[in-house]
């Protein structure tokens, strides 16, 4: 396979990956702002972090979820991000180019 196969593979499933992180966030913190109990703004950082308010929301909602899931790790994100990232500098550093 060559370099540019490898690379589009690699971005694509970091575009994958990251998407999947950003739908499970919205998965756990939907029902907090359709409820207006916090703002989306409020529970955007949640994406990226854990901070106190991200947990009490989590731990707050009774609401069901979809496929009952209700907890998120911001950690899901970063890895997701980093393939993404990593693989978007690596398709475009100087390397063996196809004719």
């Amino acid at each position: 396979m060559t370099r540019s196969l490898w690379m589009n593979g690699l971005v694509a499933l970091g575009g994958l990956l990251t998407g999947l992180a950003v739908l499970w966030w919205w998965v756990v913190f939907d029902k907090v702002v359709v409820s207006q109990t916090l703002s989306i703004g409020e529970v955007m950082p949640c994406l990226a972090m854990h901070t106190d308010l991200c947990t009490l929301a989590q731990s707050l909602c009774q609401e069901n979820h979809f496929l009952g899931i209700e907890t998120y790790f911001a950690e899901s994100f970063w890895i997701s991000a980093t393939i993404l990232a990593s693989a978007l500098v690596l398709r475009f550093l100087p390397g063996e180019r196809e004719a």
